[in-house]
């Protein structure tokens, strides 16, 4: 998995983001969990939760979030919530290959 790679160069600044972001639980999906992942031109797509109970302070924090990862990673970022996926076959298709990458209840990397 490419964003392994990319991951477990910088760990404890990718820590360091999903802690100031309160990311709860953070997914990896789609081509960057597989072997059709582009080193050029492939985005990666994240499935993120935030523990942030305010609206207005959780969309702060996902803006944020989205930016901070797109630098991190050099790349496009999709970055999505569970309540942004609307299409019933969308869902259906994330939730049958993500990859959990980060548990924010242990603070810890699990890829």
């Amino acid at each position: 998995m490419i964003i392994k790679d990319e991951i477990s160069k910088r760990e404890e600044e990718f820590k360091s983001l999903c802690k100031t972001h309160d990311v709860k639980y953070l997914y990896a999906f789609g081509s960057s969990t597989g072997s059709n992942f582009r080193h050029q031109g492939s985005d990666i797509d994240l499935l993120v939760e935030i523990d942030e109970p305010d609206p207005v302070e959780r969309g702060e924090k996902l803006i944020s979030l989205w930016d901070s990862f797109e630098q991190f990673f050099n790349r496009k970022v999709d970055l999505l919530t569970d309540a942004s996926i609307k299409n019933p076959y969308l869902r259906h298709s994330i939730e049958s290959g993500k990859v959990l990458i980060y548990d924010g209840t242990g603070a810890e990397i699990l890829i």
